[in-house]
């Protein structure tokens, strides 16, 4: 076999192969064997049909053609480690055409885009303030003084918050839904925990009231069941007053202000978890915006690939098909493609940007991270020894390229509308912290 690389793009590189027939000879039999196991000949079980015959079924040709799939691997293997070559996707052989002697066969290589220089890491993102607003603070507060509320019985109608005392029985087909039936049940209205619609049908509705509709039952994963609620009696909530001897009578906390103190930084840190990642996205649109990369067709299509598979397999862990998917959704197949495009492009892109953070801190791995890899590795009993390589060098790939994220997120600032700088090193801290406890 002859082969000349030759560029194709500025990461890919084409290989043109001449692969002599008697190159494949010692492939035959094995392509023979493969394509005799799908053929459907009378007389003959599959696998077992005479090379004479399969040959005279398929022709020569497509008996080259398969046992050309089964010589390249392993040659395209030898090539690229001679060349340096580290492909970013599977080789894809562009053509094949048969000429006296041999075959000249294109493969094209699709290389990792690098960068020649990073783009600014010191950017400054505008974010969401992480401080608590006057409502925040009071529906955490009305949190704590409901967990000690008391309950009274009124003559009224019911309102959003009350207590329900309340039978409830449902049918489907004139079946009862032995699953789907309280009685004396004391429910919240406003918490929607029974049905979609109900709680909207009992508020105003007094004591002594039935009421019916048809409606789903989630947890019963049942539809348009036939369900009727007899209202008993209507409890209304009563708060505790909220004073000092209250908080230090019925909390861990002496004060007012010593709970306030700790609801503001319970608030605070719920808030800095969302606004860390919106400082997060917001600084990777940044910097994609100025890397500016142009990244290999097939790297892309690669890459689309492993997100829709990944997305296919969750729908069908929910019993989602995707012609479902698609009717409930209202999205088109067509926007389904740009929609993977973009993402693969910003994961892509991304990707390198890390890599050359890498480069150019020399990122290195650490013993814990290392020991966990090893740790993890330990698992894979069922893989043979070339999965459990490719598997190391992907997890070593990620935790480098996360250690690189962490740096990035460092060398930003994340300030609010007011201007005011937003602290959110604590949030990645912990989040590294939770990494090397797992």
């Amino acid at each position: 076999m002859k082969y000349k690389v030759k560029n194709a793009g500025d990461f890919e590189k084409q290989l043109d192969l001449k692969v002599d027939f008697q190159d494949l000879d010692q492939y035959k039999n094995e392509a023979i064997n493969k394509i005799s196991k799908n053929l459907n000949i009378k007389g003959f079980r599959p696998g077992k049909i005479p090379a004479n015959i399969v040959t005279r079924e398929v022709g020569e040709d497509a008996i080259n053609e398969e046992a050309i799939e089964m010589y390249l691997p392993e040659n395209l293997f030898t090539i690229l480690k001679d060349e340096e070559l580290n492909p970013a996707t599977r080789p894809v052989i562009k053509k094949i055409e048969k000429k006296d002697k041999n075959y000249d066969i294109e493969v094209l290589i699709t290389l990792w885009p690098t960068l020649s220089k990073l783009p600014k890491l010191e950017q400054e993102v505008e974010v969401e303030s992480i401080k608590p607003t006057d409502e925040e603070m009071d529906d955490q507060i009305d949190r704590v003084r409901t967990q000690f509320a008391e309950v009274s019985k009124v003559e009224r109608s019911l309102d959003s918050g009350d207590y329900a005392l309340i039978n409830v029985s449902a049918k489907k087909n004139n079946e009862e839904l032995k699953d789907f039936a309280y009685s004396d049940y004391l429910y919240e209205v406003g918490t929607n925990m029974l049905t979609p619609q109900l709680d909207s049908k009992l508020i105003g509705v007094s004591p002594g009231a039935i009421v019916k509709l048809n409606d789903t039952i989630p947890q019963l994963q049942i539809e348009d069941a036939e369900i009727t609620v007899l209202v008993k009696e209507v409890r209304e909530k009563i708060l505790p007053d909220f004073t000092d001897e209250w908080v230090s009578d019925t909390t861990e906390f002496d004060d007012i202000k010593n709970l306030r103190e700790e609801l503001e930084k319970n608030i605070e840190m719920v808030k800095k978890r969302q606004v860390a990642s919106q400082y997060q996205g917001e600084l990777t649109n940044k910097l994609i915006e100025e890397a500016k990369i142009e990244l290999p067709e097939q790297l892309v299509i690669a890459e689309m690939d492993s997100i829709l598979q990944n997305f296919i397999n969750e729908l069908a862990q929910n019993n989602i098909k995707m012609e479902d998917y698609f009717q409930v959704t209202g999205l088109t197949e067509e926007a389904l493609r740009d929609d993977l495009n973009k993402q693969a492009t910003r994961n892509l892109t991304m990707v390198v940007i890390l890599d050359k953070v890498i480069e150019e801190l020399d990122i290195k791995l650490e013993e814990e991270d290392t020991a966990l890899i090893d740790e993890h590795i330990k698992t894979l009993d069922s893989l043979d020894e070339v999965e459990i390589t490719t598997r190391r060098l992907n997890l070593e790939a990620e935790s480098l390229r996360n250690k690189a994220m962490l740096h990035v997120l460092k060398s930003g600032s994340s300030v609010d509308k007011n201007g005011e700088k937003v602290y959110l090193q604590d949030v990645y801290n912990q989040d590294t912290d939770t990494r090397e406890e797992e």
